[in-house]
């Protein structure tokens, strides 16, 4: 990668000689190194894991990503890292600061300094499959308030950028499986639309005269349905609706569960294939058997075949972090296209 370098530093130097993009970059995916400067930390860091230590109810409480301050001393930390972040102001006389101002054009740099940019995604510095965001702005007070206003867009870059590098190992071959593109026929061909399926999932219930289709995995157990209605342009699809489909759905196929009355919902903006989508995470539980879990689930309407789709995944993984395995439906149902053309599209493109 080409960085225009102005008044190289030691540190500037160690941070750039030495890339080796025939290596991998490692670690989890969940752990965010992030290089500060500790002239700044006090103002930006709290700004910056509000807008990235997202908090999710599993029923426990996890973190989607936990950020792992780093200094000078231990920079393998970086660049080594699957996901990284370097964030400072333009005039901040640390070692970020100093690399910010190195790495990024003049001409990036007023754009900054107009306020037009202040999040810039760099890929592969230093090792392949790697996504390092830079985030900065004229002086320290403007970061934080960029930070606070409006960081879901450093995380959204961040979590869409994760799906992008976990989906080719959890559709990849693994042990002499791989995505199952058969059964992704058949159901294109029953019902009409398009999803992913992965490795070791099955087509467990459902049927299109039922206009719903269960995917399951297990070890630990993770799922995902399709159900879709009639498209009404009246329609006011509404959480409380989405509940009610979603219990009567589960008392036909789950064994009684139910949608938990003891956690609300949290609903956000999203897209999946380019389409507007409404996503809710929840919890679902069973009262008889003593058991639940989390559920992320998407409301969309198609024009194409004027209907209303749930795509609904969820979880059963007790006594282990649930959010990488909720990731992996997230994934599954991110993949869902009610536009068949589409669908087949994008996958003769892999």
């Amino acid at each position: 990668m080409k960085i225009r370098i102005f008044g190289l530093t030691t540190f500037v130097i160690m941070m750039l000689i030495g890339c080796d993009l025939s290596r991998e970059a490692v670690g989890s995916y969940k752990k965010i190194p992030a290089l500060i400067d500790v002239e700044e930390l006090g103002v930006v860091g709290p700004a910056l894991a509000g807008a990235i230590e997202v908090e999710i109810t599993t029923p426990q409480k996890e973190n989607i990503f936990n950020l792992e301050y780093v200094d000078t001393t231990l920079m393998a930390r970086l660049t080594n890292a699957r996901t990284s972040i370097i964030a400072a102001s333009l005039e901040s006389p640390g070692p970020a600061g100093m690399f910010i101002r190195n790495a990024l054009s003049k001409d990036v740099q007023k754009m900054v300094l107009s306020g037009r940019t202040w999040i810039i995604a760099k890929e592969d510095i230093w090792a392949k499959n790697q996504l390092t965001l830079i985030i900065t702005a004229p002086t320290v007070e403007d970061l934080a308030a960029r930070l606070e206003l409006g960081g879901e867009e450093a995380f959204r870059l961040i979590d869409n950028s994760v799906n992008e590098r976990v989906s080719p190992w959890l559709f990849g071959k693994v042990f002499g499986e791989s995505e199952k593109l058969d059964l992704e026929d058949s159901v294109a061909s029953e019902y009409g639309f398009g999803i992913r399926i992965p490795r070791f999932w099955e087509w467990e219930k459902g049927a299109a005269s039922d206009r719903f289709i269960w995917l399951r995995t297990l070890e630990p157990e993770r799922w995902v349905f399709v159900w879709w209605t009639p498209l009404d342009s009246s329609m006011d699809f509404s959480v409380e609706r989405w509940r009610n489909v979603r219990d009567s759905l589960c008392a036909i196929y789950y064994e009684g569960d139910r949608v938990s009355p003891d956690f609300s919902p949290e609903t956000t903006g999203t897209y999946i294939g380019g389409r507007s989508a409404v996503q809710i995470r929840a919890l679902w539980e069973n009262e008889k058997e003593g058991l639940g879990g989390p559920i992320v689930s998407y409301v969309l309407s198609d024009r194409i075949t004027n209907r209303l789709y749930i795509v609904d995944g969820a979880v059963f993984a007790p006594s282990v972090e649930k959010e990488p395995y909720l990731r992996h439906v997230e994934i599954v149902c991110k993949s869902f296209r009610g536009d068949l053309p589409l669908f087949y599209e994008e996958r003769a493109a892999r």
